[in-house]
């Protein structure tokens, strides 16, 4: 009973709610936008705008944890979202120019191919973390290099097991909810990690499972009183995606202002 106290205690909706609606909000624009580039024929194109809409996000997503953040601090500078451009340009560099393109050539190759998908793995397991603790550095105006470093290291240090593990749980609750509903994270068709962390670049938003069906209900002119069951249960669980990642972003500031580990000790 304690234990499931402790882990309660990390949730809240009231300071969420604004986060919440301009997630719900910045994923529809996002996705429209997505769905809109998939008519590109050229595919260097193509790719070029989902690395735009990719870069594009990251500032949507950097708002977002700001607004889930207290005290809210708005400062959208430009070195601000230059360095979160940045990161995003690294995360699609390291995921769309190296890991996929590897994973292609050498899929015959069961020793390359082994060590690409455990090196795709811990960069699964660590990017959203590590990202989430590069923002929050961000959001307290370091903004050198070395701030911020220095900064995710000691956070890290301290706190890894702890952001390791909520994440991991987050994550294996999307891939088995997405393995039945067909989203973006099904391991229906096996755990091709270096695939999952595509998907999460180009659209790991909550509702793109939502809109995705929603489109193809249109695009095949499929009555919408049909679908309305399967589009509403989609619509609930993105929303529900959206609740539990903003707390997870929330319990980022908690664990970096070591309220997480007060309120923890608090309980004993």
């Amino acid at each position: 009973m304690k234990r499931m106290k402790e882990i309660l205690s990390h949730f809240h909706i009231r300071s969420l709610l604004k986060a919440l609606v301009w997630t719900i909000l910045l994923s529809f624009a996002y996705n429209i936008a997505y769905i809109a580039i998939g008519n590109i024929s050229d595919g260097r194109l193509y790719y070029g705008a989902q690395i735009v809409l990719s870069l594009l996000s990251s500032i949507g997503f950097y708002k977002i944890c700001t607004l889930a953040w207290t005290p809210k601090k708005e400062k959208l500078t430009f070195e601000v979202l230059l360095r979160v451009l940045i990161f995003q340009g690294i995360e699609i560099l390291l995921v769309s120019a190296i890991l996929v393109p590897l994973a292609a050539v050498f899929a015959s190759n069961m020793i390359v191919s082994v060590i690409v998908q455990l090196v795709s793995a811990a960069i699964l397991i660590f990017i959203i973390p590590v990202q989430l603790l590069y923002y929050y550095a961000l959001f307290l105006q370091k903004t050198t290099w070395k701030e911020i470093r220095q900064f995710i290291q000691t956070v890290f240090r301290s706190h890894y097991r702890s952001i390791l593990n909520a994440y991991c749980a987050l994550l294996l609750l999307v891939m088995a909810v997405d393995t039945f509903t067909g989203g973006p994270f099904s391991l229906a068709q096996g755990f091709y990690v270096p695939g999952v962390l595509s998907n999460l670049l180009y659209c790991g938003n909550p509702l793109f499972s939502w809109m995705y069906v929603l489109y193809l209900t249109a695009a095949f002119s499929l009555p919408l009183s049909s679908m309305f069951a399967v589009l509403f249960f989609l619509f609930v669980i993105g929303c529900m995606y959206a609740y539990l990642d903003l707390n997870y972003v929330g319990y980022i500031q908690e664990v970096c202002t070591d309220r997480g580990t007060k309120r923890s000790k608090a309980h004993r």
